[in-house]
């Protein structure tokens, strides 16, 4: 009955408009006044113990860095670069948004801010050239939901510690199913512009591809630089998440000169904000889910699994289906934090790969965000483009489905995950 009370208290609350962090953290109050054999004190306990990591603190420096980057001009330089490599090609444009996306996403970490910055860079050019406002808010939606998986993303690093594997390998797991991912969705674009006769952008030489290449040359390397400190020992990823910030703040400072002291300013508050809703969400997240399976639900289902015969495959079938309806009602984390530690022991019974099962939930989750019509990312784009819901379903289907088969594939076929982690020997 107490996990009846806790699902029950927790949809109240959402229903009611309660923030999610603050659903989980007064419905597990509600729970355990309830149950009354549990210490009110657990709950200060848990909570703190979800957020006492080491590896946690690299959520906030990732944040910082990579709002650095966008301070400092490092979007619009990568966009620019993309537009070089396709412009010549016919739906040029929409095939450097899916590129510019890939790149950037690797700078900030965060879905909803890749919508929000591509959308203010790319919209009217899109616009201009032809695009229908729709089809061009799929393109960027869609783009910045499998993009998600380029590292640093936040949710891996949060995913990462809920189930207590490495972050780099999981960071290192996310790149070639984001390029294979991104290869479908080029392929679309491309059949799309042979049968709607799509324009061409502005074709670049190759001193202008150069160019571009030299003035995101320092971006690029950030993936490089992480990657690289780790695999050679010199550093934890919550340290190298830190030398990130350095690198980005001389950057922008001293190279590209376009980083201002107000821009640093700002940077630190949207850090703040944003560290302080993803802090509470898991101190809270952690007692909620402590709750879940003390009342014994992780082992029912795994039993039940089991007892079924469902293959591995039916169960990231499952985990996939779940992430994306979930996602497109709760933001990625609260997702993740809620159904990670019950479906976890499942995959470790079933002896599933956990990296390969955690790639496929943070994909799953971001589909989930820009899946209509509750998605948070669908909704932000419909709102910066100021086109109705509506007007997004028909443009978007295909996309839809590209990120769906890929999801798939990536499904029945591990080795396009797990395969960067093994050549760089990552324990995890």
């Amino acid at each position: 009955m107490t996990i009846a009370i806790l699902v029950l208290a927790f949809v109240s609350f959402v229903l009611l408009g309660l923030p999610i962090s603050y659903a989980m953290g007064a419905s597990s109050l509600v729970a355990v006044l309830y149950n009354g054999q549990i210490p009110l004190n657990l709950l200060v306990h848990r909570t703190v113990m979800g957020v006492n990591s080491f590896v946690l603190l690299a959520i906030p420096l990732f944040i910082f860095a990579g709002t650095l980057m966008e301070e400092g001009g490092l979007s619009r330089r990568l966009i620019d670069f993309a537009r070089t490599l396709v412009g010549r090609f016919r739906g040029g444009l929409p095939m450097g948004v899916v590129l510019g996306s890939m790149l950037m996403s690797g700078v900030s970490g965060s879905m909803v801010a890749d919508v929000s910055a591509i959308s203010a860079m790319m919209l009217k050019p899109l616009e201009r050239a032809g695009y229908q406002k729709p089809y061009s808010l799929s393109v960027i939606g869609t783009s910045c939901a499998f993009s998600y998986l380029v590292p640093p993303c936040i949710l891996m690093v949060v995913v990462a510690a809920v189930a207590n594997v490495s972050v780099i390998a999981l960071f290192a797991a996310g790149v070639l199913p984001a390029i294979v991912l991104g290869i479908l969705m080029v392929g679309l674009i491309h059949v799309q512009a042979r049968l709607y006769d799509m324009p061409r952008d502005e074709a670049s030489s190759l001193k202008q591809i150069l160019r571009g290449l030299k003035d995101g040359a320092l971006a690029l390397g950030i993936p490089i630089l992480i990657f690289g400190g780790i695999r050679l020992g010199v550093a934890t990823v919550t340290e190298m998440a830190a030398l990130t910030v350095v690198y980005a703040l001389l950057i922008g400072l001293f190279v590209y000169r376009t980083l201002t002291w107000r821009g640093i300013a700002n940077a630190l508050v949207q850090t703040a904000i944003a560290t302080g809703a993803i802090v509470m969400l898991m101190g809270f997240a952690t007692i909620f889910g402590y709750l879940i399976a003390t009342q014994g639900i992780p082992m029912i289902l795994a039993n039940w699994m089991r007892d079924a015969h469902v293959p591995a495959w039916g169960v990231l079938v499952i985990s996939a289906i779940v992430f994306i309806f979930i996602g497109s009602v709760l933001e990625g984390a609260p997702a993740a934090l809620i159904f990670v530690p019950i479906l976890l022991p499942v995959v470790k019974a079933l002896h599933i790969d956990v990296v390969h099962w955690l790639t496929i939930v943070v994909l799953s989750s971001a589909i989930g965000l820009f899946l209509p019509p509750t998605g948070l990312a669908v909704l932000m784009a419909c709102s910066i483009g100021n086109v109705k819901m509506e007007a997004l379903f028909k443009p978007m289907l295909p996309f839809m489905a590209v990120l769906f088969i890929g999801t798939l594939i990536l499904i029945f076929i591990p080795d396009i995950t797990i395969l960067l982690p093994r050549l760089m020997e990552l324990r995890y």
